[in-house]
């Protein structure tokens, strides 16, 4: 079982329990992930972080150690993998990934164990467990819960993807989905985790890989979707319509969605959000991340023996945009730009007008 917390009393004589973390993964999500870690460290906790690429790794302390130098002394980036299992204070308690795909999680795990089996410290009396927030293939992700099941008994790998973008790590309102049956069946220290990162957990089922299959229905939502948007929002430039007052006749009406609001396409219509609209569509959650979602989304419904009446489709306007690299590369919500740019020509071909 994990260690319970315990509340420090002035009169007692042992010191509260402490919670050593790593976050593997400091791209967009994870930086901001990592960063509310480490402001919410109890005084006996560790942080520690790697990412393969150095200048992310040392990007991340230089900025939160100049917000918070507090929390300074109990945080230690570690370049190597290797390193989180030599180089840590103590065996760690939970390993957070947030790394762009299947093989990329597969190779985390894979060569941690590697190097815990090579330990010539004894390991095998404290529970580490891997939480994967990435948003990957269910039968890789149940493949690696498998293979760390079998390799370390006593250790556990839970899908844990999260739904709320950029924009939701960075105000840590993101929502978690795991593979779990109830809330009350979720270890206290994992909630405590958890809630440090975002501010929604939603346990999904108890077959692992029950997290993925959430955060990939979502997501295959949020694809069509947000077409959707975009092309209604085309057919109102059409007919002459202001796009803000649209805006805002949408988001009180039958056709309110993320899409339409809280990642509105139209430049201006809630300048006090900041929105990706508002700075020529960069950040946010890229198009090219939409895809990937959307075509994990249509493999795993295979898998599931399920076929999308949507994805077909929705997958084919995805992948035209993305071999533009700048929609690819800025906020989904640059759809609705880009199909202002498509017209049929007189064979009934549609094709682009106005390229950049």
């Amino acid at each position: 079982m994990y260690r319970t917390r315990l509340a420090a009393r002035s009169f007692s004589t042992f010191s509260p329990a402490k919670t050593n973390y790593a976050f593997v993964g400091l791209g967009q999500m994870g930086q901001h992930m990592a960063r509310h870690i480490y402001n919410k460290l109890e005084p006996n906790d560790k942080l520690y972080v790697n990412d393969s690429v150095p200048a992310a790794t040392e990007a991340f302390v230089k900025n939160v150690t100049e917000l918070n130098p507090a929390n300074k002394h109990q945080l230690r980036a570690l370049p190597q993998l290797s390193d989180l299992v030599t180089k840590v204070d103590e065996q760690l308690d939970f390993i957070i990934t947030m790394v762009p795909e299947g093989r990329h999680v597969r190779s985390v795990v894979t060569e941690l164990l590697e190097h815990y089996q090579k330990s010539e410290t004894n390991f095998s009396a404290h529970k580490t467990t891997f939480i994967d927030s990435s948003t990957i293939d269910i039968p890789t992700s149940r493949e690696v819960h498998e293979f760390v099941k079998k390799e370390v008994p006593n250790f556990d790998f839970i899908d844990a993807p999260v739904s709320g973008g950029v924009a939701g790590a960075r105000k840590a309102s993101l929502s978690f989905m795991l593979s779990r049956p109830t809330k009350e069946s979720m270890d206290a220290d994992l909630v405590t985790l958890l809630n440090k990162m975002g501010a929604n957990l939603f346990p999904c089922g108890e077959k692992h890989g029950a997290g993925l299959a959430a955060k990939l229905s979502n997501n295959y939502l949020l694809a069509v979707t947000n077409l959707a948007v975009a092309d209604s929002f085309q057919l109102a430039k059409s007919f002459g319509l202001n796009l803000k007052d649209y805006a805002k006749l949408v988001s009180v009406s039958t056709g309110k969605c993320w899409a339409a609001v809280d990642n509105c396409p139209i430049p201006g219509t809630y300048p006090e959000d900041n929105l990706p609209a508002d700075v020529g569509y960069k950040g946010g959650f890229v198009s090219k991340l939409t895809r990937k979602d959307l075509v994990l989304a249509t493999a795993s419904a295979e898998y599931a023996n399920r076929f999308l009446y949507l994805g077909e489709v929705s997958k084919h306007w995805y992948d035209k945009a993305c071999e533009r690299e700048d929609l690819a590369n800025r906020d989904l919500s640059v759809l609705f730009e880009w199909l202002g740019e498509l017209e049929k020509d007189k064979d009934g071909n549609i094709v682009e007008v106005r390229a950049k």
